[in-house]
């Protein structure tokens, strides 16, 4: 008994100083293409309401070019925002081609969106929906492994003795910047001057949501910096904590954006609105759900520390995820909103099926499934008041 006691006393004391190097990017102007989600105090000649201004609003309204003509002559503005899900993101991929392929009519999808917005796997699929359709084939590449090992590597049922985290996401990062380069260049060219495409992440000092402007980034820097930056927004936004290794951005150690808003479409839903409203133009909010909206039962829990927090996982970011999405619902007049899910898929229990994180049979699986959802009609509900 005594040595049990000693190994479990050890266990206790490497468990507290099990740690893990962060992740890190150096990003000298990081903060300068950070958007505080949310009211801040007041400013006189800002977009705002009476407990503050709306920097999010502000920057909504910097892509709607109103000149002299009658704005209600304009076409109407359109909102794509991608939900967090981790290998979810499978289907998303799946989703946004067949939308592409079989969308026709007034369910056809859009030749571009004025303001594209990703959390956590919704960050990683961003930049190619923000290009368009010529970079599905991209996408669902990038979503196609062929083993979990390519983004992460797992650390294990006891984790906790020598890491402070569950797996390490350093592949990830060679996996995101080898796609990167492809990317950027398209995102800075001239002819998407005026659109924004945004990423959310939560900052682990103060606690806010930030929209990390990847529009600027990819403008405004060159060379190694400018990569830097655009990838480390990217591991920012989907740095779930305790789940995988701490990122950091020029020293600020980053939060998955679902710890507060699996998607952060109710903050951009309403500055959109208002910026709309002022405007005098209307807008369409598709909002791509990387998931299920409910929470699958299991047949068994076992009281063991691995199993308690995967399944916590699940169920804390369900909540935020239904949450985030259906206040979504509390929608202006001149905003159409339709949102697109996993809801119906069989994806979840596949022979074989070996990981929790990335499973490269069940990613298939959602592919398969988010391309299959428009073969039988038009997947979006439209929410209304």
């Amino acid at each position: 008994m005594t040595l049990r006691l000693v190994a479990f006393a050890a266990s206790l004391l490497l468990a507290a100083c099990a740690t893990d190097r962060p992740l890190a990017f150096r990003c000298d102007r990081f903060e300068e293409f950070r958007i505080p989600v949310g009211a801040t105090p007041a400013e006189p000649g800002s977009i705002g309401t009476a407990e503050g201004t709306d920097p999010l609003a502000e920057t909504i309204a910097s892509t709607f070019q109103v000149g002299t003509a009658d704005a209600s002559e304009a076409p109407a503005s359109n909102f794509l925002i991608l939900s967090g899900g981790g290998q979810w993101g499978a289907f998303g991929a799946g989703f946004l081609r067949g939308w592409s392929h079989k969308g026709t009519g007034a369910a056809a999808r859009p030749d571009r969106f004025d303001v594209v917005t990703g959390v956590s796997t919704g960050a990683l699929q961003a930049s190619f929906a923000f290009l368009g359709k010529p970079q599905d084939d991209a996408l669902v590449q990038a979503y196609t492994i062929t083993s979990e090992r390519q983004l992460v590597r797992d650390h294990g049922p006891t984790f906790f003795l020598t890491h402070a985290s569950m797996a390490d996401t350093g592949p990830a990062e060679a996996y995101i910047r080898s796609r990167l380069a492809a990317l950027i260049d398209q995102v800075a060219a001239p002819e998407n001057e005026g659109r924004r495409l945004l990423v959310g992440a939560v900052d682990g000092l103060d606690g806010r949501m930030y929209a990390i402007d990847l529009t600027r980034i990819a403008r405004e820097l060159t060379g190694r910096e400018r990569e830097d930056c655009y990838a480390g927004a990217l591991l920012a936004s989907a740095a779930v904590p305790v789940v995988f290794r701490q990122v950091t951005v020029d020293g600020r150690p980053y939060l998955d954006g679902g710890v507060r808003q699996s998607v952060f479409v109710t903050d951009v839903q309403d500055a959109a609105g208002r910026a709309l409203d002022a405007a005098h133009r209307t807008g369409n909010m598709y909002v791509l759900m990387n998931g299920d909206v409910g929470t699958r039962p299991v047949d068994a829990l076992p009281a063991r520390l691995l199993p308690s927090l995967r399944r916590l996982r699940t169920v804390v970011f369900n909540q935020i995820e239904l949450t985030s999405i259906y206040n979504v619902a509390q929608r202006f007049p001149n905003m159409a909103s339709f949102v697109g899910t996993a809801a119906g898929h069989d994806c979840g229990n596949l022979p074989g099926r070996h990981s929790d994180y990335f499973d490269p049979a069940t990613m298939a699986c959602l592919r398969r499934y988010g391309e299959s959802r428009w073969e039988s009609g038009v997947p979006w509900t439209e929410l209304h008041h």
